[in-house]
């Protein structure tokens, strides 16, 4: 991911990617995942403006792709969060991982990737 996906990131969800935390992710799918923290920060924000569960506030701790699709690990989570990773991971599965056009998944070799016909034929050769 370049410095300035990370530093929009940052400036978008301060609460959610406030603390150590490890993204690494294709290019295709920057859109997605930025989609996904601005949800997961919007709940965040609500949370922190309870006083009493402040100390409960979501940390995302990674967000990455394993078997084509993105994973990831929020502290403190809730059923709202779960459904938005869970929506986020259902459509990494449909998105190119490399210019984030509409994919399919592959096996390669013990791996499976989601990529589009271009970058199949680029993959697999």
């Amino acid at each position: 991911m370049k410095a300035s996906q990370t530093a929009r990131l940052k400036l978008r969800c301060p609460i959610a990617l406030g603390r150590e935390h490890n993204i690494t992710i294709p290019d295709g799918w920057f859109n997605l995942v930025f989609e996904m923290c601005e949800q997961i920060e919007d709940i965040a924000q609500q949370i922190n403006l309870k006083k009493r569960q402040r100390m409960f506030l979501p940390r995302i701790v990674f967000i990455e792709e394993h078997m084509g699709r993105i994973s990831c690990d929020v502290i403190n989570s809730n059923q709202d969060i779960a459904d938005i990773i869970k929506k986020a991971q259902m459509d990494s599965v449909k998105r190119c991982m490399y210019c984030g056009e509409t994919a399919n998944q592959f096996r390669q070799g013990r791996y499976l990737v989601t990529c589009c016909a271009k970058h199949r034929r680029g993959i697999l050769g």
